[in-house]
């Protein structure tokens, strides 16, 4: 059975590549290692599993076309069985796409060829966030997962995730809506703000336009782990628990 918790021993920077196309797969380690990035790399899904037994990572890159199994079969095993998390690379960055890698469990998804600087950038962010406060292993993994009770809004790929790990997508107008409520030190944000920040006219079409996104909203919320938003008779919307925007 595969660990939940790495050992002490183990380097809480280590990243295993799962990429069948040894070219692709060469290049994206090549680049980490130059970055400073403890890297392995395996071929196939069946490779990833076996070192599973053996081996202890942070994170997980995984191609969704890999020859023995889809990459987001293998993201969900991850998200169900281990305190492993993901990104995918996928060949065509669509918002169909990035919604079933998120589904699966990834934390993001980049288009292949993979952009090596950003991606790069994106694992030390991530890397960093984990250790600043002297987590180990084990707490970075549930960081990364998104896990520990708490909601957060997630500005790559506009999503929301709820305090168990549920995910659900975000249109643009749902994210500004959302972040401006996260960000926002005051109980309630006032419906004006709301309108003027997304570019509402002010009028019986815009009010409805906001209603609309608020309702929708809700029953995302509902998915992805209960009740968030709340009403601020005469004001405006908040939240009912704490946000966090990352």
């Amino acid at each position: 059975m595969v660990s939940r918790y790495p050992s002490s021993t183990i380097s809480s920077r280590r990243v295993v590549v799962v990429q069948s196309d040894p070219d692709a797969r060469e290049r994206l380690v090549a680049y980490l290692k130059k970055e400073g990035i403890d890297v392995f790399s395996v071929a196939s899904a069946l490779e990833l599993y076996s070192i599973l037994s053996q081996e202890e990572f942070a994170l997980a890159v995984i191609a969704d076309d890999l020859a023995d199994q889809r990459g987001l079969v293998v993201a969900r095993f991850l998200k169900r069985n281990t305190s492993l998390s993901s990104i995918m690379l996928i060949g065509a960055v669509t918002p169909k796409a990035r919604l079933a890698a998120y589904n699966a469990g990834a934390l993001a998804c980049f288009a292949t060829p993979v952009e090596c600087a950003e991606f790069s950038v994106l694992i030390r962010n991530l890397f960093e966030k984990g250790v600043a406060e002297g987590r180990g292993e084990a707490a970075l993994a549930s960081q990364l997962q998104f896990g520990g009770g708490e909601w957060k809004l997630l500005r790559n790929g506009w999503v929301l995730v709820g305090p168990g790990g549920a995910m659900v997508k975000l249109t643009i107008k749902e994210f500004e809506f959302m972040s401006l409520l996260a960000s926002s030190k005051e109980m309630a944000v006032p419906r004006s703000t709301l309108m003027e920040h997304m570019e509402y006219r002010n009028d019986i079409h815009g009010h409805k336009a906001l209603e609309a996104v608020v309702h929708r909203l809700r029953m995302k919320a509902e998915k992805a782990g209960g009740q968030l938003i709340e009403t601020a008779h005469g004001v405006g919307w908040g939240f009912s628990s704490v946000v966090t925007l990352v």
